[in-house]
């Protein structure tokens, strides 16, 4: 497909992109600066109302199974919302409609789905016209209006619709500020009790701790959307992605504890590690086994990446960045291992970390006509370079390997937030480096190439085995347009998020490029 073609197909269905309405003004509107007439004020009321919305909900017994699918599938990935705790009530009512939008969208019924985005557009409006009267009541209540935007966000960045994912990309300050406001970011820990605790107070001192571990986990959420929007738009993050800046949360057994007994007697068992932290550079043994504190160290790796690559991205830094990951799969990933195999969500965003490090999606994205046909043109030089380039081929590596590790997901785990826009930009990688290099022959990473070091670490290619052996290069298949094909069905068979199904869309106008004569 040449360039021509190619362009006005991608810019009209990039993800981001939004249509443009062209207004056009009268000239009797124009005649001066001071001359406002009776028409022009009645035209301004006009533009002050309040764009009408139905704010009918469905039924009761839909809610109740909204909420039941929500925390079975999507909590335990994005585990924000205390769920054994979690009662409807007239102070969380937001946070129940959140919840709702997104346990929408695992009836797998597009009826369903519409019921979901329009929670979810009612919703928006609602936070946004009540929050003055939340700042003023409990911390309980405020904390529940930010769990809410939080989720909120979230269900607009995956829904696939450029103007919910830019509305909520605009939203995003509001939430963090919500947050500071709510004092959310001076809570750097939740600490365990004694266990000498008096059985007649144990359940007070559970629920303390609740309000406590979700305005930590609510922050860690904050700093892994950060880094979500950060990487999505290309711009700097809001948020200082420093280690030392991070709460710490617990492991995440205690956070799911069904009752303040069980609660009590993993607390026993961990010990009282929470209340011991004192310094939040520290990672102790217990902290390892949370996926949020995992998952929010490595958001912040990824987020800092992408504001040195805003400025300079330096091959001093690269370094550095490198054996930062490093250094998080060697704190973290032994103790991520589980039946669940929650693991698997994070191996992805590591592999997609470095794949970031490697490679400028931002150059990607307007070589292929992100921002129509001449900044395509003017990328074309730097993508050429690129293409030409080792970090190049150890992009395609990585990519490869996060195609490989979703491939490894159990059908009955739903990904992770990351996940398919990991999944995008690996094909978009592969698309790239096919499309630009030099050579027409299929590449075919050489030993020397696989003899990296972020390549010969525990599970990093998703073998079973925890040997020392080296990666071989034989488990990786020549470089062709058929990768596109696998990640275009994976894309299509992952969980709920309609952007899955965006993201297949432009990969499917990417490979038409790479098949047609």
């Amino acid at each position: 497909m040449p360039l021509c073609d190619l362009v006005p197909a991608v810019q009209y269905n990039w993800y981001t992109t939004l249509t443009r309405d062209v207004y056009y003004e009268s000239q009797d509107q124009l005649r001066g600066q001071d001359h406002i007439d009776e028409a022009y004020r009645e035209g301004l009321k006009h533009k002050l109302r309040p764009c009408p919305s139905n704010p009918a909900l469905p039924s009761s017994d839909f809610l109740n199974l909204c909420i039941k699918l929500y925390f079975v599938r999507f909590n335990p990935v994005f585990p924000v919302v205390h769920a054994p705790s979690f009662r409807p009530s007239s102070e969380n009512a937001l946070l129940l409609l959140s919840v709702c939008s997104v346990g929408a969208l695992f009836m797998g019924s597009p009826a369903a789905a519409a019921q979901g985005r329009k929670i979810f557009q009612t919703l928006n409006k609602a936070n946004l016209s009540s929050w003055d009267t939340y700042i003023r009541r409990d911390a309980r209540e405020w904390r529940s209006l930010v769990q809410a935007s939080i989720i909120g966000q979230t269900f607009g960045m995956l829904s696939g619709q450029p103007d919910n994912v830019c509305m909520t990309e605009s939203f995003h300050g509001t939430a963090i500020a919500w947050a500071r406001q709510g004092g959310f970011f001076k809570i750097k820990k939740a600490p365990l009790p004694n266990s000498n605790e008096p059985e007649a107070s144990r359940d007070e001192v559970w629920r303390r701790w609740i309000d406590a571990e979700e305005s930590v986990r609510l922050v860690l959420a904050l700093y892994v959307q950060d880094s979500e929007f950060a990487t999505t738009f290309h711009h700097e993050p809001l948020l200082r992605h420093q280690p030392d800046k991070l709460p710490v949360c617990n492991p995440d057994e205690l956070f799911f504890a069904p009752t303040a007994a069980d609660w009590f007697r993993l607390v026993e068992r961990h010990g009282s590690v929470g209340s011991q932290v004192t310094n939040s550079r520290q990672v102790y043994p217990s902290t390892r086994k949370s996926q949020m504190f995992a998952y929010a160290s490595l958001a912040g790796i990824v987020a800092s990446i992408q504001e040195k690559r805003c400025s300079f991205l330096s091959n001093d830094e690269k370094q550095y960045f490198r054996n930062l990951l490093l250094s998080w799969h060697n704190e973290y990933y032994a103790h991520m291992q589980g039946p669940k195999k929650h693991h698997i969500n994070l191996l992805i965003f590591w592999h997609a970390a470095f794949m970031a490090l490697y490679t400028d999606s931002d150059l990607l994205e307007r070589s292929i006509g992100r921002d129509g046909r001449l900044a395509a043109q003017d990328a074309r030089k730097d993508i050429d370079g690129w293409a030409a380039s080792p970090e190049a081929r150890r992009g395609v590596l990585h990519a490869l390997l996060i195609l490989k590790h979703l491939e490894m997901l159990p059908i009955g785990l739903e990904p992770a937030i990351h996940v398919p826009k990991a999944a995008f930009y690996s094909a978009m990688v592969v698309y790239s480096y096919i499309k630009f290099k030099s050579s027409v022959d299929p590449y075919a990473p050489s030993q020397d190439e696989v003899n990296i070091p972020e390549l010969q670490v525990p599970g990093s290619t998703g073998t079973l085995n925890m040997s020392n052996d080296k990666t071989s290069a034989a488990i990786f298949s020549p470089v062709e347009p058929s990768i596109l094909c696998n990640a275009i069905d994976l894309l299509r068979r992952i969980g709920h998020w309609e952007i899955s199904r965006k993201f297949a869309s432009i990969l499917q106008i990417l490979l038409d490029d790479l098949t047609k004569p």
